[in-house]
């Protein structure tokens, strides 16, 4: 029994350990997982291929498809025009408010945070629109990138979310009961950021938008956004309802954006599909190469 303790207290340090040495270091955590996962197996006198074949259960799953064609319906959405017409939405809807542009970000998250899943993703698509307006109206530099920040996060929390899809994945459970058990957290998170925002912006003089609250204004911006509004209520209508499975959504928000994009916007072109298609490479390579590695850890 010393022998096998020895053993087990010499792979804890040899797997953590080696980990954390090579993060010190400054290598990037695929490597530092693969190769102390590695060590470990050599140690233990296992034949490496055993390793390969444990990393590549780990994401050889159904469910899995989620995540990449949620990344691309969301680079999709911000090439279509969709996220420009959901930050319309929400600046409509509380840009007279003190503070509202801060608001308008909180708001406009949720919505893209409803399509994307992805904090990323929704933290650029948001901000490249909303830093620049918030600047333009003299909030502090830092103070929009916090805010933008900070609402960004909702992308993780608002389902559908990449994350969640990943947890679910791993750790074999509900992907669906995930993304109900996310909706209030994100509502009361999304809620805290308004109300610290009003209160921060008071402080600072950040005055709303001039105008008074408009309903022809607000029913105009609805109407050109309604196909935007409609996007997270046929993704997350159709999960709940038991329609489509979580990876069905996925692929049916590529087809919804795809349709949208074309035929209703007419602003999507061949050029923003090969970014779109870029972007989407990029990042899900990246994210399959840590959970591989981290399989085999």
């Amino acid at each position: 029994f010393d022998g096998i303790n020895c053993m087990e207290t010499t792979i804890v340090w040899i797997l953590f350990g080696g980990f954390l040495g090579l993060l010190l270091i400054g290598a990037p955590i695929t490597v530092s997982l693969g190769v102390s996962a590695l060590v470990a197996f050599l140690y233990l006198e296992e034949n490496p291929i055993k390793l390969v074949q444990i990393a590549f259960t780990s994401v050889g799953s159904f469910p899995l498809m989620a995540l990449p064609a949620f990344i691309l319906a969301g680079a999709l959405m911000e090439a279509a025009g969709v996220s420009r017409r959901l930050v319309n939405i929400a600046e409509a809807m509380t840009g007279p408010i003190t503070g509202g542009l801060g608001m308008a970000t909180v708001m406009a998250c949720i919505f893209f945070g409803a399509i994307s899943g992805s904090g990323p993703a929704t933290t650029a698509a948001v901000g490249m629109l909303m830093i620049p307006a918030m600047i333009r109206r003299n909030y502090d530099k830092g103070y929009a990138s916090a805010i933008t920040a900070s609402s960004g996060g909702l992308g993780v929390v608002i389902p559908p979310s990449i994350p969640m899809v990943i947890y679910g994945v791993s750790g074999n459970q509900s992907i669906a009961k995930l993304f109900i058990a996310g909706f209030i957290p994100g509502l009361l998170i999304a809620g805290s950021l308004m109300t610290v925002n009003y209160y921060l912006c008071r402080k600072k003089g950040y005055t709303g938008s001039g105008h008074k609250w408009s309903m022809s204004t607000l029913g105009q911006a609805i109407k050109e956004g309604f196909w935007s509004l409609m996007a997270p209520v046929v993704i997350l209508g159709g999960i709940y309802t038991g329609f489509f499975t979580p990876t069905e959504a996925a692929v049916v928000a590529i087809f919804y954006t795809l349709f949208v994009g074309i035929f209703i916007h007419k602003e999507l072109r061949w050029n923003g599909m090969a970014k779109s298609l870029e972007t989407c490479t990029w990042l899900t390579g990246r994210v399959l190469l840590i959970m591989f590695t981290a399989g085999a850890f």
